[in-house]
């Protein structure tokens, strides 16, 4: 969607989104207030960085949850529990739940 491409993984720091993905090239207008200022403040201090492609992140980078890191990925509110998936199309929620 709009260029996201983003891999990542939860870890007892937050959520990392891996090195080398993609981010939304845009938001949406129904983005809230605070993720578009994070956002904003992630490619001034080059969190996600302007590529040819688009924009990416060009370090590994740790969001306090899943669902902020789904948000500055889609560039949308997001429910990082579903938006998450595994190859196999399980979805964080339904990985997380498997696991108790």
């Amino acid at each position: 969607m709009r260029g996201a491409d983003a891999q990542g993984e939860p870890t007892f720091d937050g959520f990392v989104v891996f090195k080398g993905s993609k981010v939304a090239t845009s938001s949406v207008p129904s983005i809230t207030s605070n993720f578009i200022r994070l956002r904003e403040e992630l490619l001034e201090t080059k969190v996600i960085t302007k590529t040819e492609d688009g924009l990416e992140f060009p370090d590994d980078y740790v969001f306090s949850s899943p669902s902020t890191a789904a948000a500055m990925v889609l560039g949308r509110n997001a429910n990082g529990l579903t938006e998450w998936k595994l190859k196999d199309g399980t979805t964080l929620k339904e990985f997380e739940l498997e696991k108790k």
